[in-house]
């Protein structure tokens, strides 16, 4: 199983006009309750990023099954410019618990990116700074899962649960 473990690393540019009212995009949103889904019942981890427009999405699994999302992936309309920027083999993954964990571009990711004189713009990203902003992913907590208690305990549902109005 090892030696089919991949890691696939890809940047996008939305194709959908941003939530300006604060938040988590509405759409980012969807990506992420479809992608938890079908992620978890193929055993793909990984992390999505969403800001200035951009898409940064890291995919880890087996290499046949990561191929084939990445292959639907590239057909979302949601998003254009699909780029490949990495594909590696890789012995563990960094994501094991994460069907797919959201981290918005804020606090310490900001912070790597004016430390590198950069924005967020995953097209101009190399490995070096590839690895750094997965680093800074494992650690980071996801403002998505925060939320995820049981109706009644805190009076609210999840919040993609609130956001595509299921119950």
């Amino acid at each position: 199983m090892g030696s089919d473990l991949v890691r696939l690393n890809y940047a996008s540019t939305a194709t959908f006009q941003p939530n300006v009212s604060g938040g988590i995009e509405v759409s980012v949103a969807r990506i992420l309750a479809e992608s938890r889904r079908n992620n978890s019942e193929c055993r793909i981890g990984g992390v999505l990023h969403y800001g200035d427009g951009y898409f940064f999405q890291c995919l880890e699994g087996e290499r046949e099954v990561v191929n084939e999302r990445y292959h639907r992936i590239s057909q979302d309309d949601r998003h254009k410019d699909v780029q490949l920027l990495s594909f590696d083999r890789v012995s563990n993954r960094m994501f094991p618990d994460w069907s797919m964990k959201y981290l918005p571009i804020e606090g310490q990711i900001r912070q790597l990116l004016a430390k590198r004189s950069m924005t967020f713009n995953p097209y101009r990203f190399d490995d070096t700074m590839i690895d750094e902003l997965l680093r800074l992913c494992v650690l980071g907590s996801d403002p998505t899962e925060a939320d995820t208690a049981e109706p009644g305990k805190n009076g609210k549902l999840p919040l993609w649960k609130r956001i595509l109005g299921r119950t």
